[in-house]
C-alpha cells in the first residue's frame, strides 16, 4: 500500500475522471498565473533565503579530509 501525504485529511468526495482532470487543469493554471503575478515576490524571497543560508553555513576545517 502506498502512503500518501494527505492521507490524514478529511476524505474527499469522489470524482469522475473528467471532474479530476478539470480541477487539475484548472490548478495548473492557477499556480502558472499567480507565479506569473507574483514573480518578483517570490524571486526575492528565495534569493534572501538562498544569502542568508550562505552567511550562516560554515566551511569546514582545511584539515578535514572529504571522505
Amino acid at each position: 500500500m502506498i502512503a500518501y501525504p494527505c492521507n490524514n485529511q478529511t476524505p474527499m468526495p469522489p470524482l469522475s475522471d473528467e471532474a479530476a482532470v478539470m480541477i487539475l487543469e484548472f490548478l495548473q493554471r492557477f499556480t502558472e498565473c499567480f507565479e506569473s503575478q507574483h514573480y518578483g515576490e517570490i524571486h526575492r524571497y528565495y534569493a534572501e533565503r538562498s544569502q542568508a543560508n550562505m552567511k550562516t553555513a560554515n566551511p569546514p576545517p582545511a584539515d578535514d579530509p572529504p571522505f
